[in-house]
């Protein structure tokens, strides 16, 4: 079996003395999975009435968690939906069981009648102090006897989404309430004012505030305050820090639209600009209208109906099928965003290599596990996959290439995906190569992604700047 790093030792060490609760902030590819495990047999030696309940995303249910408990681990598991009879030492359990009326009920009874330890994996999924999964598994924390969480990127827009998950770890670090612990770190911002405090604001009101530009932000002091109080129970860990990886290479390759494409793009362009200038909406809202544009650039759009308008042969596809040729036979993962993307790459790739050389990895993906083991054993040579699908958790170090055919603003999403070949046990420089359409908004999403900037501000940059520039 292989050995622990030092930061795993260290991690286990930490947890201990934290009487097996602690958050393991851990960058991607550092091995949270066997640190959680050993965590576990630690206590479970203390303790051998102890069981362990994972709660993870469903597409690592078996792909990461299955697979390393049993290689690194002698211990029984099974998934929640399969339980029949004796429980085994490992309960898998997806989020969605916890707001599922069949799962929830058969949880609680587990939890309440047995002494389960809790690993909670890719926890940023509790960033959304609102969302039922975290009020349900914040109600439920104090049933654990002891609880870890693992996540690579806990905060991926603001510091705002630690609080559910310390929370979870040690319920009252915090403040008890989210509003609480927001109006003590944080204050209310908008181009350089801030709105004086002190006086009642209604829901509704709140609301208006919001989607009129103003934005919760936290001062360097606060935020000093605010890691000082969590520290005790957070161990961190940098990949730098911790391993002699192989390098990281980006690689822009870039589009020139069709004559057809780029018209049909400004013309969308002008008209959402139109839309949106003159009046102060959502972030939120803003995205759903630049949506098109994310389309624009790779040939198409979604009618009103949900029925593909396809503008021309897309030119990224085209420059796609140069890459791949260059690449040579090797595996490569090619990240996209929309359905109609990945059919179209499908009947590319299919038709030059053959189906049986592509796996795919998005929401209608009949069978996942089969998929990434046929990836994985170097049976597929292609991943197309959608990174809500396949960038937390899952290994991929038989490859060292991928390509971003599309983007989203997610700096979460795109940094776990660049971390699925950039972890322990990659031995090859990895190649990152972004597709990324010339004067148009794939420039402005990769700017985005590269300097971490806040949703809010990225769009509101993306409507102010980019776009009334390219309008004069």
């Amino acid at each position: 079996m292989q050995d622990l790093f030092k930061h795993q030792q260290e991690a286990i060490e930490f947890a201990v003395r934290n009487r097996g609760s602690c958050a393991l902030f851990h960058d991607p590819g550092l091995g949270k999975t066997r640190t959680g495990l050993e965590i576990f047999k630690h206590l479970r030696q203390q303790n051998p009435k102890l069981r362990l309940m994972v709660v993870c995303p469903l597409s690592l249910v078996n792909s990461a968690w299955g697979e390393d408990i049993k290689r690194f681990t002698e211990f029984s598991h099974g998934y929640i939906k399969e339980i029949k009879g004796v429980l085994p030492d490992i309960v898998i359990v997806n989020y969605e069981a916890f707001i599922s009326r069949k799962y929830l009920p058969l949880i609680e009874r587990l939890i309440r009648g047995n002494q389960f330890m809790c690993v909670l994996d890719e926890s940023s999924r509790l960033k959304n102090h609102k969302s039922v999964t975290t009020k349900t598994l914040l109600a439920m924390a104090e049933y654990f006897r002891y609880r870890v969480i693992a996540s690579g990127t806990p905060m991926p827009n603001s510091e705002a989404e630690l609080w559910g998950q310390v929370s979870f770890v040690r319920p009252y670090l915090l403040p008890k309430s989210f509003y609480a612990f927001r109006n003590t770190f944080f204050y209310l911002e908008r181009n350089g004012e801030i709105m004086t405090t002190g006086r009642y604001v209604s829901r509704e009101q709140m609301h208006e505030i919001l989607s009129s530009g103003w934005k919760y932000v936290i001062s360097a002091e606060n935020r000093r305050r605010l890691m000082n109080e969590i520290n005790p129970v957070c161990h961190w860990v940098k990949k730098s820090e911790a391993l002699d990886l192989p390098e990281k290479v980006d690689q822009i390759r870039e589009v020139t639209l069709s004559a057809k494409e780029a018209k049909a793009y400004q013309e969308m362009r002008d008209l959402l600009v139109t839309e949106i200038e003159g009046e102060e909406i959502s972030a939120q809202i803003v995205l759903t209208k630049l949506m098109k544009l994310r389309q624009a650039t790779s040939g198409f759009f979604y009618g009103e109906d949900g029925k593909v308008v396809e503008v021309d042969k897309s030119s990224k596809l085209k420059e796609l099928e140069e890459i791949v040729e260059e690449l040579g036979n090797q595996p490569v993962i090619i990240w996209v965003q929309f359905y109609h993307e990945i059919n179209v790459i499908y009947g590319l790739l299919s038709e030059k290599y053959g189906s049986n050389q592509i796996a795919t990895l998005y929401s209608e993906t009949l069978n996942k596990d089969t998929s990434i083991k046929r990836f994985q054993s170097g049976e597929a040579r292609f991943l197309i996959a959608h990174p809500k699908s396949a960038a937390h958790g899952l290994t991929f170090v038989n490859c060292k290439t991928m390509i971003f055919y599309s983007m989203d603003y997610s700096y979460e999403s795109h940094a776990q995906a660049r971390d699925r070949i950039h972890r322990i046990g990659q031995k090859n420089n990895c190649l990152y190569i972004y597709m990324i359409a010339t004067d148009t908004i794939d420039e402005q999403l990769l700017l985005v992604l590269q300097k971490k900037k806040g949703l809010q501000d990225a769009v509101y940059a993306i409507v102010r700047n980019k776009f009334q520039k390219t309008r004069h």
